[in-house]
């Protein structure tokens, strides 16, 4: 990407068959922003305010103040590691420190995503990880925690615009985090589920016409990783194929810390300073075998989402480890789907109250079941269970149960799976949030709430980096 007098080109990444260059940045041994560089004939690392180009030109690493801001975090170095067992097992250990997750499996599960995060453009697909739960089940301190240790983590707030989204996703490549999706204004979220249908596989562009006078088309590309946190499922179900989803509940450990502190981004820091370095050895070692058949005895969805993260696993050790764990954690999918058919139920509850009034338990289950595969589909004797659940009466009238409305008890529905039609600026204010999904003293979603900036950011910063795409 050139400047404007077309001599320097500004960019956070570039590789070839000889080197592999990152932005790095760590403002007490160096107030800029940074090149590490890697050479990989002589497996050595080296560190470049800037670096020559062969035509006269100069490579210089983009300079934001979102970075220096830490709003989106950089490495600070490239740092050695034992081996990948090792690298794995510190992560772990960072991640099982600050956050409580309720399975073992989705320890091994989001340690691999982060890895995958560090070497996903190898791929050609890559799934987006996501956290689904109420308030206080700690969504937001998984966004926090697992979303510091990937590669070059953004995290989103309700404030961001569309146009700050695109451009930052194609100049860093990084991993974009969106904290609360459901609570985004509905022309945002347009946008954001758009990235998201179009940047799991590479070779899709979005095309956007920019300028106020001179409508420009323009194209971008937004395969990257993604993570997110919501209550509730997307509605499309080809979206939720790409999504690995974990369910989150509110913690009962004591030992967790209710802040994330200072000792926590230093933790961060050391973590992906380690990765940066597991990216030079890797990004071109990865053998991008079909390990498909190694996941046979795993059922297809969860096979599906599991195959890319299998992919960047190299160690054999590591690799069995995790198809045992990916095995013994497929007796979850039933409470998982348990909860995905219930949050089904209630949405087609709300729906046919609000458009009939009157609706019987057959009426749910036959909306329930229209989408449902043949072997998905679920009995009005279990959906009337369930309503029940839920608050509402049933009544048997000719041999049909009717469901007796209950204001009080579709108020509670429409909470619970986030089938609130209100909007964004009638929303009730989110209520109290418990330590375990307390946000920090120093607070990753609330650092870059940037709505007041994104203008004059994309107008000053971006827009002269972007005037032609050369790196």
């Amino acid at each position: 990407m050139k400047d404007k007098d077309n001599k320097d080109i500004y960019t956070s990444f570039h590789f070839n068959d000889d080197f592999i260059i990152e932005a790095v940045y760590d403002y007490a041994l160096q107030p800029e922003t940074q090149f590490a560089v890697f050479d990989r004939i002589n497996q050595e690392v080296s560190y470049h305010p800037q670096l020559g180009l062969p035509d006269g030109r100069k490579l210089r690493p983009t300079q934001l103040d979102l970075i220096k801001d830490e709003k989106l975090l950089l490495p600070s170095s490239a740092n050695s590691y034992i081996n990948e067992a090792r690298l794995v097992e510190e992560i772990e250990a960072f991640v099982s420190h600050y956050l409580d997750l309720p399975h073992p499996f989705y320890l091994k599960l989001v340690s691999h995503y982060i890895l995958l995060t560090w070497v996903y453009d190898r791929l050609s697909v890559v799934p987006y990880l996501r956290a689904l739960g109420d308030y206080g089940s700690g969504k937001t301190r998984f966004a926090q925690v697992i979303g510091s240790l990937c590669y070059k983590p953004l995290m989103l707030a309700a404030a961001t615009s569309d146009a700050f989204i695109f451009r930052m996703i194609e100049l860093f490549k990084g991993t974009l985090i969106i904290n609360e999706l459901e609570r985004v204004d509905t022309d945002l979220k347009s946008q954001i589920v758009n990235i998201l249908n179009n940047g799991y596989e590479k070779g899709l562009y979005i095309g956007k016409v920019e300028g106020e006078k001179n409508r420009i088309p323009k194209t971008f590309d937004v395969f990257s990783p993604k993570i997110i946190t919501s209550r509730i499922r997307f509605k499309d179900l080809a979206l939720e194929s790409r999504i690995i989803s974990i369910h989150m509940l509110p913690t009962k450990r004591k030992d967790i810390p209710i802040t994330l502190d200072g000792i926590f981004w230093q933790g961060a820091k050391d973590i992906r300073n380690m990765l940066l370095m597991y990216r030079f050895n890797n990004l071109f070692s990865i053998e991008l075998e079909n390990k498909e058949a190694k996941l046979e005895k795993v059922e297809p969805r969860l096979r599906q989402t599991l195959l890319p993260i299998l992919n960047v696993i190299q160690n054999q050790e590591v690799e069995d480890e995790f198809i045992k764990y990916a095995l013994e954690f497929q007796g979850q999918i039933a409470a998982d789907r348990s909860f995905e058919t219930e949050s089904l139920i209630a949405e087609k509850l709300v729906e046919l109250l609000d458009e009939e009034g009157k609706v019987t338990v057959k009426d749910v289950a036959d909306a329930v079941n229209k989408p449902l595969e043949e072997k998905e589909k679920v009995t009005s004797k279990w959906v009337g269970k369930i309503i029940r659940g839920f608050g509402f009466n049933t009544k048997r009238i000719q041999g049909v149960y009717n469901i007796i409305p209950n204001e009080q008890a579709l108020d509670y529905i429409k909470d619970r799976y986030g089938l609130s039609d209100s909007t964004p600026e009638e929303s009730p204010p989110n209520p109290p949030t418990p330590p375990a999904d307390s946000a920090s003293e120093v607070d990753l979603v609330d650092k870059v709430d940037i709505g007041k900036t994104v203008e004059e950011m994309t107008q000053q910063e971006i827009e002269s980096v972007f005037n032609e795409k050369d790196v």
